[in-house]
């Protein structure tokens, strides 16, 4: 892995509206290189955090699960001050769930955030290995580790981070919603 990759998710975007985001944003600009979103999206670097680099590797629109999709690299950590920013800084965010899941470059952390309206609900450690470890998954003469495996632990890990941050931020507050009814 090259750089540090950030996987955002924004819940419950109407395909009209990831149309005018589209737009306003010329996401159709990122396959060509085109990193201005992120800045026309968090303007004031100071709010950045403590992230010198980032690029937007990847724009995608889910219109099944009504969802946009990002993927962002960064040299080693992950941009929550830049996401806390954007959650708060445009209509389309707005009163909508972000995750964010950052798997570390060398592949030894992976952390999951979960933001709405600027402020960060989850903040937490998903999945950890020492670099040791990993390194054997990538050593042909360790035949006992399979990257495969380290793969899908990752993810896995990834999964079940966004699964409870959907349940508890989103199917939870509809059903308290019927509870009332």
């Amino acid at each position: 892995m090259d750089a540090t990759k950030s996987f955002v998710k924004v819940y419950n975007i109407s395909p009209d509206e990831a149309e005018d985001f589209e737009f306003d944003y010329d996401t159709e600009g990122i396959d060509g290189g085109n990193n201005d979103i992120l800045t026309e999206l968090v303007p004031n670097l100071d709010c950045w955090g403590d992230i010198g680099w980032m690029e937007i590797e990847e724009y995608e629109y889910n219109p099944h699960n009504k969802a946009m999709h990002f993927v962002l690299d960064t040299k080693w950590a992950p941009p929550t001050e830049w996401l806390k920013q954007m959650s708060s800084g445009s209509i389309y965010f707005e009163n909508r769930l972000i995750t964010m899941a950052t798997i570390q470059k060398d592949e030894t952390l992976v952390s999951g955030v979960a933001v709405m309206d600027g402020e960060i609900l989850q903040n937490k450690t998903v999945f950890e290995m020492e670099l040791e470890e990993v390194q054997k998954y990538y050593n042909d003469d360790e035949s006992e580790f399979e990257l495969d495996t380290l793969d899908n632990n990752i993810w896995d890990s990834i999964g079940k981070f966004l699964n409870v941050c959907e349940q508890f931020y989103l199917e939870g507050g509809n059903s308290n919603d019927n509870d009332d009814n």
